[in-house]
C-alpha cells in the first residue's frame, strides 16, 4: 500500500540513470552516439506548444543567479518550496537570457548547473513521507513545463552533446514516470497538468518509441478530467481561481495539440467560469489558496471572447455566487471543503464575502499565503480569522460544513443571497442583499443562536477609524452595523494579505486591518456602503432605514422601499403578499413597484390588487378589471412572470 498522497515508490534505472545506450534505444537506435540522436531529434522534432517568448522583461534579473552559482539541491528552502524548486524554474532563465544577448556564459551556466542537477538531485530527500522530492506528478509535470520549450533552441546551439542527452533523458525518465504512475483517474489538479504535459511531450517528439502509448494514456486521463474533475459551472474541483488557472493553462497547452479537447464543452466553461469571477480591475480573488490571477493573457490565449455578464451569477457546483452593480461587487462562497492530494486548499469560512468596487478591492481577505511553509498558514490564511465571516466561540470551521443556499432572488434593483450552514456546530444563517441603483450598497444579515460568543469579522486594505457608534470607515468603504453599542465588544488587529497592483497587474503583500464585533447573541446586521460621505443607519418600527442623503431605503425582511426627496422611487418584495399601500396577493409574489407599473412573478394563479388608476393593462393587454377606492383587482391565471401597467391609455 502507498503511504504517501500517490502510488508506491516506482522509480528504477529507466527513469533516473538513463544513459547513452538506453536514450538511444529510446528513440529506436537510430544514430550510434548522442551527436548523431541530437541530429536525428532535431529533424524531426515538432514545434513546442508555447515557444519560448521573446520578452525581455525581468529576463537577465532572473538569470544573473546562475552566473554566481546557485545550489542545486535547494536544501535549506523548506518543507513545500524544496519541491517548487526541483521544478527547474530557475534554471530556464538561462537560456532566455543567452537567447536575448547571445552572451555564451548564460548557456554555460545552464549546463553547468543542469550537470550538477543531475548528478545530485536523488540525494535530495524531502519531508513528505512518500512523496520523492524529483520524481512526482507536480515535478515531472512542471520540469517538462519549463524545460520542453528549450529543447527547441538547444538541440541546434553550442550546448554540449552531454548536457543535450542529460535534459532530454530528464524530460524522458519523468514521462515514463507520469505515465507509470497515471494509470488510472485521481482527483485534484496533479494528474490534470501532468498528463497534459505527457500528451506535449509525446507530440514534440514523436520519434520517442514510447510516444504513441503516452499519448494515448495522456488523452484518457484528460478526457476523465474533463467529465470528472471540472464542474458543469466550469470550475476546476478545488475551486481554486489560482489552480483552476494553473489547470486551465495546462490544457491550453493540450489544445493545441488535440482539438478534442478544444472543441470540449467544459474547456469552454472553465474560460466562462474565470471571466464571472474578473473584477472591474481585471483581477480575480485570491479565494481558497490561491494568488490573486490576471486572466486576461489566458483568455485571450484560449479565445475567448469578452462577455456581457449578468447581474447576477450562480455557480451550484464550484460554490460560488456573484452580485453586480454597475460600480460594485460581491463575491460570496457558499462551496464544499474539498480533499487535496497533500493538504486541502479549501479555507475554514463559508457565506463569506469579498466586495470591491471602481477597481479596488473595499472588503477583502487573507487568501493565498506566500508559501505553504508561512508559519500563518493555517491559523491565518486558511482560518476563518483572515475571511469576512462569523465565528463561534472562536474555534474553526468543521470540514462538514452542511450548506444549503435558498434560490438566487433578483428583482432587478435589488439582488438577494441567503444561505445557512452548520459548521460550527449550530446552524448559522446569511443574508446578502445588494441594491444596484445608485447609491448601491450591500447588507449583510446574520443570525444564529445558542449560549457561544460571536465574532463577526470584516477586512479592508485600510485602516479602520470609528466615525459613529458601530460606524467604521475603511478608505472609501463605510460600515455601520445596526445592533446595540452597549452589548458590543470592538477590536481591531492587522495580519497580511495580497493586494491587487492595476498598474503593473501583479500582487503585493501588505497589511490586511480587521474590525471584530463580539457580543452572545449571533445576530447582526451590517450595512456596507462605498464612497458614502452622509450615510444614517437607523431601526424604525422593525425595519432599517438607510438615509444617504436624499435617498431613503426603508429595509424590511423582505421587502426594499426606496424614496428620493420625499417621492416614493420604486418598492419591491420577495416571497412576499404585501407591500404597504402598493400591493396585495393571496399567494407569495416576487414584485417591483415603479409608479404605475408593476413587475409581479408568482409561483401559482392568484389573486392580485395593486393602486390603480384609469385603463389597466396585462402584458399589455387592456383587461376589464374592478377598481374601487384605488385598488384595481386582478387575476394572474398561471405562474409565470407579468406586467402590469395602469393609465387613463393615452
Amino acid at each position: 500500500m502507498s503511504v504517501g498522497p500517490e502510488k508506491p515508490r516506482h522509480i528504477d534505472g529507466r527513469i533516473n540513470q538513463i544513459g547513452t545506450d538506453d536514450l538511444l534505444k529510446a528513440f529506436g537506435s537510430p544514430a550510434e552516439d548522442l551527436a548523431g540522436l541530437r541530429a536525428f531529434v532535431g529533424s524531426r522534432m515538432q514545434r513546442p506548444a508555447w515557444p519560448l517568448p521573446d520578452s525581455a522583461d525581468g529576463v537577465l534579473e532572473a538569470a544573473a543567479p546562475l552566473l554566481d552559482g546557485v545550489d542545486v539541491t535547494g536544501l535549506g528552502k523548506g518543507r513545500s518550496q524544496l519541491y517548487g524548486f526541483h521544478y527547474l524554474g530557475w534554471l530556464k532563465p538561462g537560456v532566455d537570457a543567452w537567447l536575448l544577448t547571445g552572451d555564451e556564459r548564460y548557456l554555460r551556466a545552464f549546463e553547468r548547473h543542469l550537470d550538477e542537477w543531475v548528478e545530485r538531485r536523488d540525494s535530495v530527500t524531502g519531508e513528505w513521507p512518500g512523496l520523492d522530492v524529483i520524481w512526482y506528478s507536480l515535478g515531472t509535470w512542471a520540469r517538462c513545463r519549463n524545460l520542453l520549450p528549450t529543447l527547441e533552441v538547444l538541440t541546434p546551439s553550442s550546448l554540449s552533446d552531454r548536457a543535450w542527452g542529460r535534459l532530454v533523458a530528464t524530460l524522458v525518465g519523468g514521462a515514463r514516470w507520469a505515465y507509470d504512475e497515471h494509470d488510472v483517474f485521481r482527483h485534484g489538479n496533479w494528474q490534470l497538468v501532468c498528463a497534459t504535459e505527457l500528451l506535449h511531450i509525446s507530440a514534440v517528439l514523436p520519434s520517442l518509441v514510447e510516444s504513441a502509448a503516452w499519448a494515448w494514456r495522456a488523452r484518457e486521463r484528460i478526457e476523465e478530467h474533463l467529465a470528472l474533475d471540472i464542474y458543469p459551472d466550469g470550475g476546476h474541483y478545488e475551486r481554486s481561481p489560482g489552480y483552476h488557472g494553473m489547470v486551465l493553462s495546462a490544457l491550453q497547452t493540450a489544445a493545441r495539440i488535440d482539438s478534442g479537447v478544444a472543441g470540449h464543452p467544459r474547456y469552454a466553461a472553465m474560460h466562462t467560469w474565470l471571466r464571472e469571477l474578473v473584477s472591474s480591475g481585471g483581477w480575480v480573488p485570491h479565494l481558497q489558496d490561491s494568488g490573486i490571477v490576471w486572466p486576461a493573457a489566458m483568455l485571450e490565449r484560449g479565445g475567448s471572447l469578452p462577455l456581457e455578464l449578468p447581474l447576477a451569477t450562480f455557480l451550484p457546483e464550484s460554490g460560488y455566487t456573484i452580485l453586480r452593480s454597475d460600480e460594485l461587487r460581491a463575491v460570496i462562497n457558499h462551496g464544499p471543503h474539498i480533499e487535496h492530494e497533500l493538504e486541502s486548499h479549501s479555507h475554514r469560512a463559508v457565506l463569506d464575502l469579498v466586495l470591491d468596487g471602481g477597481g479596488e478591492p473595499l472588503l477583502w481577505e487573507a487568501g493565498g499565503p506566500p508559501s505553504y511553509d508561512d508559519p500563518g498558514y493555517v491559523s491565518w490564511y486558511q482560518s476563518g480569522r483572515g475571511h469576512n465571516t462569523v465565528l463561534v466561540d472562536d474555534r474553526e470551521l468543521s470540514t462538514d460544513r452542511r450548506v444549503s443556499v435558498d434560490p438566487l432572488i433578483d428583482t432587478g434593483p435589488v439582488a438577494v443571497f441567503s444561505g445557512r450552514h452548520h459548521g460550527n456546530g449550530l446552524e448559522q444563517a446569511r443574508t446578502i442583499a445588494m441594491v444596484r441603483e445608485e447609491p448601491a450598497y450591500v447588507v449583510v444579515t446574520d443570525r444564529a443562536s445558542g449560549p457561544h460568543t460571536f465574532r463577526a469579522l470584516w477586512h479592508a486594505l485600510h485602516p479602520w477609524q470609528q466615525v459613529g457608534p458601530l460606524a467604521y470607515a475603511a478608505g472609501r468603504l463605510l460600515l455601520v452595523e445596526a445592533g446595540d453599542p452597549a452589548t458590543t465588544v470592538v477590536g481591531t488587529t492587522e495580519g497580511t494579505a495580497r493586494r491587487p497592483v492595476l498598474e503593473s497587474q501583479t500582487a503585493e503583500y501588505g497589511p490586511l486591518h480587521s474590525l471584530s464585533l463580539e457580543r452572545s447573541s449571533g445576530d447582526f446586521t451590517t450595512v456596507l456602503v462605498p464612497s458614502a460621505d452622509d450615510v444614517a443607519v437607523t431601526r424604525v418600527d422593525g425595519e432599517l432605514l438607510v438615509t444617504n442623503g436624499p435617498t431613503i431605503d426603508r429595509i424590511g425582511a423582505s421587502t426594499w422601499i426606496r424614496s428620493v426627496n420625499g417621492k416614493l422611487s420604486w418598492a419591491t418584495g420577495w416571497q412576499v403578499r404585501e407591500l404597504p399601500s402598493l400591493v396585495r396577493s393571496t399567494e407569495d409574489i416576487t414584485i417591483l413597484a415603479e409608479s404605475t407599473r408593476y413587475e409581479v412573478t408568482c409561483s401559482a394563479r392568484c389573486e392580485l390588487s395593486v393602486r390603480a388608476t384609469g385603463e389597466l393593462r396585462l402584458n399589455g393587454i387592456v383587461i376589464d378589471a374592478a377598481i374601487e377606492d384605488g385598488w384595481a383587482h386582478l387575476t394572474l391565471p398561471y405562474a409565470g412572470r407579468w406586467t402590469v401597467e395602469s393609465g387613463d391609455g393615452s
